[in-house]
This record gives C-alpha cells, structure tokens and sequence, in this order.
C-alpha cells in the first residue's frame, strides 16, 4: 500500500468525510480522457504537468487551498501520478477535498470531473495548473478577480 493511500484510509477512518475509491477500469478511462484531453504525448516528461499542452497557471505555495473555491458543491476526482498512487478518489465536494488535502502530507495531484471538463494539478514545484475549464479560473487567480 502506497504512503497516499495509507493516508487517506487513516483520514476517511478518522473523520466524517465522504470518500469514494474509484473503480480500476473506471481510472483506466479517466487516465485515458485526460490524456487525450490535455497532454502532448511528444512532450518529454516524467509528470503529467509536464505534457500539458493548453493550460494556464500559477506559482503559490498555497495554490491547493484555493481549489476548494473551484470545486466548490460538485463532487471531485482526486489522483496522483501513476507511479506515486494508482488509485483515484471521488470526493463530495471542495470542503471534503480541502480537509483531505491540509490534514495529509505534500504530495502532488491532480483533479478533474467525472466528465473530465477540466484538469487542475498541483505539482512539487508550488505550481498551480489549470486546464480546460480551470484555464480561465486560473486566469482569475493570476488577475486577483476570484
């Protein structure tokens, strides 16, 4: 068991927030949607972030806690790199995900919908990165609107 998933379980035991594993072959399709979606598989890279091929972002250390605004009522998928935790998360909403995400160490993650209509990473680097419908809202954070 990976140190992320060994985090969760203990978070979800210990407190009254709704997370929901997400089915394998299910993760399979997201994976591949997103990639499609929003990676330039040409692009030399380790991360995901690093094949974004539209997108917008910014630098913040504190970057994660402001997709709690974004995610806001609506139901999120948490994942990671494939190589750092191959399980992806469904969460009730950005309350749930902000709570998961301050009461659990640093590590990167992305999230998106069910329907995939946006992209949102997190990265080692304090980097903030949007995609699809996450670009503008990116836009907004940079500009100071949101």
């Amino acid at each position: 068991m990976s140190m992320i998933k060994r985090e969760i379980n203990e978070l979800v035991e210990n407190n009254p927030i709704e997370i929901e594993e997400i089915e394998n072959s299910i993760c399979l399709k997201i994976r591949k949607i997103i990639s499609e979606l929003y990676a330039d598989e040409k692009k030399k890279g380790l991360w995901l972030w690093e094949k974004l091929s539209h997108y917008d972002s910014i630098s913040d250390k504190d970057g994660w806690s402001y997709i709690k605004e974004f995610v806001s009522d609506n139901d999120c998928i948490l994942f990671f790199n494939e190589f750092d935790e191959i399980n992806m998360y469904k969460i009730k909403n950005g309350n749930d995900l902000y709570f998961l995400l301050s009461e659990t160490s640093g590590f990167e993650f992305y999230i998106t919908d069910l329907s995939c209509s946006y992209l949102i990473c997190f990265s080692h680097h304090d980097i903030l990165y949007g995609c699809g419908t996450a670009i503008d809202w990116i836009v907004g954070l940079k500009k100071g609107t949101l």
